[in-house]
């Protein structure tokens, strides 16, 4: 039992040099990226207006002239066919949608997060359904990173115009 305890504690003992040794090279990353970061800003710089970074919102599915619910009516005509294009566009619609959440969608390039109905599944999920629903979010995510990466551009861009 003492062979086992003694096992143990040297375990624990590499176990924290490693972590050690992450933290340590996690926090000279870091360093590293405050510098990038501070080396592309100007020192006395005053961070952006509010109506500019109001301005450097997530970009909508459509102009926003277009996500009106009069002007999506006109485009679409049908609700089903508004539901279509959407989730060719951005995945599956949770549940059936309004034209007020097709209006929201369309303005936020994502479907609203719904409230939960019930707590848990009468049965288990198929690998086929796990599939779609991975699928789904998958799409979801990658439309988010897309509008991320547009305005860390949007930004870096006005950085370098105010230089």
């Amino acid at each position: 039992m003492g062979d086992l305890s003694d096992r143990f504690a040297e375990l624990m003992a590499r176990m924290a040099k490693s972590d050690a040794d992450l933290f340590r090279t996690i926090g000279q990353q870091n360093a590293t990226v405050r510098q990038m970061v501070d080396d592309l800003t100007v020192g006395d710089q005053q961070p952006l207006p509010i109506k500019q970074l109001m301005q450097l919102s997530v970009p909508g599915l459509l102009p926003a002239d277009q996500c009106e619910l009069k002007a999506l009516k006109a485009r679409f005509g049908k609700l089903a066919d508004a539901q279509n294009w959407l989730e060719a566009q951005i995945g599956k619609a949770p549940k059936k949608p309004t034209w007020a959440v097709i209006e929201q969608t369309c303005r936020q390039a994502a479907w609203p997060v719904m409230a939960g109905g019930k707590a848990s599944s009468p049965r288990a999920l198929t690998a086929a359904e796990i599939d779609e629903r991975l699928a789904g979010l998958e799409q979801r995510l990658q439309l988010r990173l897309q509008t991320l990466e547009s305005l860390l551009q949007l930004i870096a861009e006005a950085v370098v115009r105010d230089r």
